[in-house]
């Protein structure tokens, strides 16, 4: 019999040290779906904020009161802006490392007086940084077993996970859930099962919905190989202590419980519940890319993590996420790989495809607007020889500068996501970024200005 988990170590729930006294908070959370690029836009937006004055915040009305923002390193799980700056400034600059657990990028923002106080203004803004892979947990948090199972069975039947995990949805529905476990099957089937996830979220497949998501990013305090479990097709819809002890189902099903209740749900109950907004980067160009499986898997995705938004009145999650969250922003990017008239078709065909999910959120008291963003712009255009508009960056790989012709973006999304764009070539950032001025990008301070702006 397998034996069961030992207590979450303390990490799973640790908080951050206290912001300054005095010091109003605005608290926004900022994830991403994979390949989303989600440090390199922390790193933007702690950068515009501390060059406030000189930069493209200052034209925004509603940010234009703020004199200085200022970062504190000094905080316990401190995002690490120092790391993602030499990166960014290094020679040659390098992409930050994406994040592999979660923290807190903290500033101190110095506002303008108003006309008719002597008092300086002052506001705390903390940015919560975590991996988008937990995000995903979120359809966990109201499953059952049996549902979980349900919902894999049906995704493990259809193209394209039929086709990364041969076979694996045949022998998970051969088990007998009443069955003494195999402990060594076990392990075999989860490190196959693993594996399955990680191909998935990858080109060319690029899918969005990968659950459990700490398996694929475990964070402090949670070992995914000390508690394993799968979703075993043939479990009764209502177990309800059915399965003997040590049986797959049973084994199974309490490792899943502990999971959703003891990993999952008190992250989610620890910080979320403090949220003022929520911002969720995703790469639809590499959706884009990939094609209709992995457009309909993102939209899910999506639809899944903002479900709670739309809960009845008095459901925990409800309470939960709707008590303070006020705004989320669903932000495409990367649109610097596009011409500049594609990126403006970008915005448009974003809003095309998330249409039935902006309309079910409509009348919640939740602001959900749609971004379009490049973080730290690699691409610049240019013509050739003959006029015709290009782009021109420095290939990832090579380190040699490259001209390209990006594909052409539609301005709507047809209705059965049945689109496919050429692929786009993989850019460093560019040389001569410095900390001391605002880098390069687009966007980032109508996003600023969405989430903290002042009407």
């Amino acid at each position: 019999m397998a034996p069961k988990p030992t207590a979450p170590k303390s990490g799973t729930q640790q908080t951050s040290s206290p912001p300054p006294a005095g010091c109003p908070v605005t608290r926004i959370g900022i994830t991403g779906l994979s390949g989303a690029g989600k440090s390199t836009l922390i790193t933007a937006i702690i950068n515009h904020l501390e060059n406030a004055r000189r930069g493209a915040v200052s034209e925004q009305a509603g940010l234009a009161a703020i004199r200085h923002g200022r970062w504190h390193r000094e905080i316990e799980r401190a995002f690490d802006y120092d790391h993602a700056l030499t990166a960014l400034t290094g020679h040659p600059p390098t992409w930050p490392e994406s994040t592999r657990d979660w923290s807190i990028a903290r500033l101190t923002l110095d506002y303008e007086r108003r006309w008719y106080s002597l008092r300086s203004r002052r506001r705390c803004l903390e940015l919560f940084d975590y991996p988008g892979e937990w995000l995903l947990d979120l359809s966990l948090l109201d499953w059952s077993f049996a549902e979980y199972s349900a919902h894999w069975r049906d995704w493990l039947a259809h193209s394209p996970r039929r086709e990364i995990a041969p076979g694996l949805l045949e022998e998970l529905q051969a088990i007998d859930p009443a069955a003494p476990l195999d402990p060594a099957r076990l392990a075999t089937l989860a490190g196959r099962w693993s594996m399955m996830l990680a191909d998935s979220r990858l080109p060319p497949h690029r899918l969005s919905r990968n659950l459990p998501g700490r398996w694929l990013m475990p964070g402090e305090g949670f070992d995914p190989d000390a508690m394993p479990f799968l979703p075993l097709p043939g479990v009764a819809v209502d177990p309800a202590d059915a399965y003997p002890e040590g049986s797959w189902g049973e084994v199974c099903q309490r490792h899943f419980v502990y999971y959703r209740d003891r990993i999952a749900r008190p992250f989610f109950e620890s910080h979320f519940g403090r949220l003022d907004a929520q911002v969720i980067l995703v790469d639809v160009l590499g959706a884009l890319r990939s094609g209709r499986p992995a457009l309909e898997d993102m939209r899910a995705a999506l639809e899944s993590i903002l479900e709670p938004f739309r809960y009845r009145d008095g459901h925990w999650l409800s309470n939960l996420f709707a008590r303070r969250i006020r705004r989320v922003a669903i932000v495409a990017t990367q649109i610097d790989h596009l011409l500049p008239a594609d990126q403006a078709r970008l915005t448009r065909l974003l809003d095309s495809y998330l249409f039935e999910l902006t309309q079910q959120l409509a009348g919640k008291h939740i602001e959900l607007r749609l971004f379009a963003v490049s973080a730290v712009t690699a691409a610049q255009p240019r013509e050739d020889a003959r006029g015709r508009p290009m782009l021109v960056g420095t290939d990832k790989s090579s380190r040699q500068k490259i001209a390209f012709t990006p594909p052409a973006i539609p301005e709507q999304m047809p209705h059965d996501l049945d689109l496919a764009i050429d692929d786009l070539p993989t850019l460093a950032p560019p040389a001569g970024l410095d900390r001391a001025r605002a880098f390069p990008g687009r966007r980032v301070d109508a996003l600023l200005d969405f989430l903290i702006g002042e009407s």
